[in-house]
């Protein structure tokens, strides 16, 4: 039976083992996953289909254009007077009232590559849509990282307190027996009790702001998440650096002048000629084809037709002047945007040579107040220093803990911000 029971309760911790670690496995979530999130809840996102959608009816659209054309015409009018004849004994004299109905096609064989040239600039005009949406978006990614890691900071500070405030306890517990014993001041306890306190509430005010960063990311990203929730952020070497950028707006600037290059495109299409075939074909009164017949008569006609609008009088060699110095802007907005992008990378690197340098030092500081502290409570436990001077030192210890972590956050923010900036996430 004690065999059975040992069996069940091996068989009930392995299962809760595989549960805890399918739960932690579940819990993280990557930094990826999380911009995925705010995008897909971003009101911004329907314009994404919008765009697709006008772009889609758009081109049916001009296809369209592309077949016949067929309309129904007529009129009807009076005249004060008309052709009049005498032929001898004989005269013809057309009625003052006519009417004309008729059915009119006509069929583009060759329009110049106007169709064409509308094709291209529609498809660039959505593309320039889709890249400044693109650009609207990852505005976001700057939005989640600044959450993400200030849940990691908070984190990290309240592991700090925690793991003090337990130091503490276990000082205050020896103190107590000391002052049972008469050989501790009840002063010297309540010094300790008082910072435990402090740091509690220090506790209390980081689960406070814990709680509001993760409110504000589960509006951003319309998912909720559980207060042990582990966000899994990429590991970067601080060394790493790059100087291809890749970002949305470098695309939007190829898309714009794709855009102006078609527009060219089209004004050149302008002033090829245009070649169509036509057929009409109705009644009329008198007949429209045959001037002695003042009958209503059918009748029908077909052919070829021309236009070319060859002269305009310099008006298309302007405009193309005009598109040409909106792409020379657009080159000037481009070099703008990779400066400032490669000036504020700069800094990040620099900030993160800096961020490098100030972790090694902080962790020997950490060292040697670990050791001094450990130290003060040897002497603490043997009445050579007070509970001030080691709260003192606790405190000190504390904060160069802080200082460490928040150093080893900034350097990992840095760097993803970095990479934020470039393109590469």
């Amino acid at each position: 039976m004690i065999r059975n029971n040992s069996i069940l309760l091996l068989i009930t911790f392995i299962y809760a083992s595989i549960a805890t670690a399918q739960d932690a496995a579940i819990k993280a979530i990557t930094l990826n996953q999380v911009y995925k999130y705010a995008q897909q809840n971003y009101p911004l996102v329907k314009d994404g289909n919008l765009i697709n959608e006008i772009e889609r009816l758009h081109l049916e659209v001009i296809k369209k254009s592309k077949l016949p054309s067929v309309s129904l015409n007529g009129n009807a009018q009076v005249q004060s007077e008309n052709i009049s004849l005498n032929l001898g004994t004989a005269s013809i004299e057309a009625p003052l009232e006519t009417y004309n109905a008729y059915l009119y096609a006509e069929y583009n064989i060759y329009d110049g590559g106007k169709t064409s040239a509308e094709t291209r600039i529609q498809k660039a005009k959505s593309s320039v849509d889709r890249n400044a949406f693109e650009v609207q978006f990852r505005l976001i990614k700057n939005r989640v990282n600044t959450l993400l890691f200030a849940i990691s900071i908070s984190r990290k500070q309240k592991y700090i307190l925690e793991t003090s405030k337990l130091d503490l306890e276990t000082n205050i517990s020896t103190l107590e027996i000391g002052f049972k014993n008469g050989t501790i001041l009840e002063s010297e306890v309540s010094k300790l009790k008082v910072r435990r306190l402090e740091i509690i509430s220090n506790i209390i005010q980081l689960n406070g702001k814990f709680s509001s960063y993760l409110v504000m990311l589960e509006q951003l990203t319309g998912k909720t998440f559980s207060n042990n929730v582990q966000f899994e952020i990429p590991v970067v070497p601080s060394n790493f650096t790059s100087s291809e950028i890749n970002r949305p707006e470098l695309e939007l600037f190829n898309s714009q002048k794709s855009l102006l290059e078609a527009q060219e495109a089209s004004i050149t299409a302008s002033l090829k000629p245009k070649i169509s075939l036509f057929a009409q074909g109705g009644v009329g009164n008198p007949n429209p084809l045959n001037f002695a017949d003042f009958n209503l008569a059918p009748y029908a006609l077909g052919g070829v037709k021309l236009k070319w609008n060859f002269i305009n009088f310099g008006k298309s060699k302007k405009e193309k002047e005009l598109l040409k110095i909106q792409q020379d802007q657009i080159e000037i907005d481009r070099e703008v945007f990779s400066f400032d992008i490669q000036s504020e990378a700069k800094e990040y690197t620099k900030r993160i040579e800096s961020l490098v340098l100030e972790i090694e030092n902080n962790e020997t500081i950490v060292q040697l107040q670990k050791e001094i502290l450990q130290q003060s409570k040897v002497q603490l436990d043997n009445g050579i220093i007070n509970s001030s001077e080691y709260v003192t030192q606790l405190n000190a210890a504390i904060q160069s803990e802080q200082n460490l972590e928040l150093n080893r956050v900034e350097l990992q923010q840095a760097t993803i911000e970095y990479l934020t900036l470039i393109g590469k996430l």
